[in-house]
């Protein structure tokens, strides 16, 4: 009974994060780095890293859209933003 108690608490403890394996285990840095910022530069942080600048390139082009996906459910419509009234700016760099 002993055994089959360590046993069950043995595979429990190994799924509760304790491997490197998993969302919380991943490694890894990426050259690309997506960083967003106020204006002038202020405040920026790393959002996203990406392989290459092309998939940053289009990350950043898709997320300066508008998108809407309650209006139709099932489909997402994106139009461009108005740019205007941007409060925040994003960059790929390396």
């Amino acid at each position: 009974m002993t055994k089959i108690f360590l046993g069950v608490a043995l595979v429990l403890l190994s799924s509760c994060g304790l491997n490197d394996a998993g969302v919380k285990g991943a490694k890894g840095d990426t050259p690309i780095r997506y960083v967003i910022c106020g204006g002038l530069e202020t405040n920026c942080f790393v959002a996203a890293r990406f392989k290459d600048f092309d998939s940053c390139g289009s990350h950043k082009q898709w997320s300066e859209m508008l998108c809407d996906r309650l209006s139709n459910p099932g489909t997402m419509v994106c139009k461009r933003e108005n740019k205007t009234s941007q409060v925040a700016f994003a960059y790929c760099t390396s």
